[in-house]
């Protein structure tokens, strides 16, 4: 059995520093030190990539196509694999609520999950799954139909027999990236301020020096309860009078000003600290938003 890598070198310049997979996300140069890690075994150059916590807890694993010389720890010989895939077209799926509901509730329960439980789960996963010997390659290419998740109203559903797109969840902003956009995503994060105006709302995410914006705005408020607006400005006066509000939503990415962010398209989308914003206000304050 192949142990994890347990520390990578970040190279930069003329520094050459230890880090394990822990210490990378919270440090301050996270942007940095994930492009530059490398193999932490003597005379080996291979290229580690960092994976935030997501399914699994954060890890290290060897870049793709990098090989590690003969000698290190980490070597291993690639398997051929099964016939090349070649992407003829991308679908776009609209997501049901009741789907987004289930993704949501998943979100929840894996962030609260301790090592042990998450290790648990993804071992039943693993067993269930089937095992095919691996075949060499014969030259010839799959054509496939990738499906890309939307919680836009407008995309279709899903149809009968059609299997509904999975999903990401991202754990912290820091997780979210340019592979994302164009794709439904859930993510989880504190917030840390809150704009509030009307027909509009923006949260803005941070986890160390990585940052994101979550967008609110007129699909939102045509999905959702016409006071909705009262409740983002209770929302960012809770804020402003410390309390630690977390968001997890689903929406769509996208890159906006240069920077990569989602945009949430209805009030059943989002939870603050794990319930809708009406519960959480009226158990919070004690005032029923939706009866004022």
């Amino acid at each position: 059995m192949k142990l994890s890598i347990e520390v990578a070198l970040f190279r930069k310049g003329d520094l050459t520093e230890e880090v394990t997979p822990d210490e990378v996300e919270g440090r301050e140069d996270y942007d940095v030190v994930k492009k530059n890690l490398y193999c932490a075994y003597d005379e080996c150059a291979a290229r580690i990539e960092f994976v935030p916590r997501g399914k699994r807890r954060e890890h290290f694993k060897t870049w793709p196509n990098e090989d590690h010389s003969e000698e290190c720890e980490d070597f291993f010989e690639r398997e051929q694999k099964n016939k090349s895939r070649k992407n003829l077209a991308t679908n776009t799926r609209g997501l049901s609520d009741k789907h987004i509901d289930n993704v949501l509730r998943g979100l929840i329960n894996s962030v609260a999950e301790t090592e042990e439980e998450r290790d648990e789960r993804l071992k039943r996963q693993r067993s269930r799954r089937k095992k095919s010997n691996t075949k060499g390659t014969d030259g010839e290419i799959e054509n496939i139909t990738s499906v890309n998740p939307s919680t836009d109203a407008s995309a279709s559903l899903t149809q009968e027999g059609e299997r509904a797109p999975t999903v990401r969840k991202r754990h912290s902003v820091s997780a979210l990236s340019e592979d994302d956009i164009g794709s439904a995503t859930a993510l989880y994060e504190e917030i840390s301020s809150i704009e509030a105006y009307e027909k509009r709302a923006i949260f803005l995410l941070e986890k160390g020096n990585t940052s994101t914006k979550i967008y609110f705005e007129e699909n939102f408020f045509a999905n959702s309860p016409n006071n909705v607006e009262r409740m983002f400005k209770v929302l960012k006066e809770l804020l402003q009078e410390g309390f630690n509000l977390v968001f997890y939503g689903i929406g769509n990415v996208e890159r906006r000003n240069n920077e990569v962010c989602l945009v949430v398209n209805s009030y059943r989308h989002l939870r603050v600290n794990k319930k809708s914003i009406g519960k959480f206000i009226l158990d919070t304050t004690k005032r029923d938003m939706f009866n004022k």
